[in-house]
């Protein structure tokens, strides 16, 4: 036996509701990420030697990039714990 449903149609029932006071959004940052990195990019690593940045993705600690070592094939790596210099 189904008991009714003492909500309205359409009401979330406090599920889901976003309080404009609680938690303000963080703006989306236009600068420049501060490893400098860009896809295409060649870097160069301590263990991997010579490569290319394919993907960037994340941002702050988070950063990770994919790059392409010719003698080491594609790898992620954390951007706060590589060293990698930017190839001129």
């Amino acid at each position: 036996m189904g008991y009714p449903s003492s909500r309205g149609a359409g009401s979330s029932g406090g599920y889901g509701r976003s309080e404009t006071n609680a938690h303000p959004q963080v703006p989306v940052q236009k600068a420049e990420p501060a490893h400098g990195l860009k896809a295409g990019m060649k870097v160069f690593h301590t263990k991997f030697g010579e490569g290319t940045v394919l993907t960037l993705e994340g941002s702050g600690t988070d950063a990770r990039a994919q790059i392409n070592f010719p003698r080491h094939g594609h790898k992620w790596l954390a951007l706060s714990v590589a060293k990698l210099t930017p190839v001129t």
